[in-house]
């Protein structure tokens, strides 16, 4: 199972819980970052829309992403997981 672990710190923003994706979230991710849709990612990894949409709140839920944005935004490296504050 390939895992992927969210940065600590950067960019002035402490992440306040590490978060492990498996394979098919890192995949799934992936795909948001490419601007996909779920139907399209359903069809792309050969999955019904559903299964796409379990990984995606799973995806979201551990890394505390509040909005498709914010994933896209992580997938693209520009932004940290949602679980963050200010750091001091």
């Amino acid at each position: 199972m390939s895992l992927k672990e969210a940065p600590v710190i950067s960019n002035g923003w402490r992440v306040t819980a590490k978060f492990t994706m498996t394979g098919r979230e890192t995949e799934i991710l992936d795909l948001i970052g490419e601007g996909l849709r779920n139907q399209e990612i359903a069809r792309r990894l050969v999955m019904r829309e559903a299964t796409v949409k379990t990984h995606i709140n799973n995806l979201f839920a551990k890394a505390g992403f509040h909005s498709r944005e914010d994933a896209v935004l992580y997938a693209v490296g520009i932004a940290e997981p949602g679980r963050y504050h200010r750091a001091d």
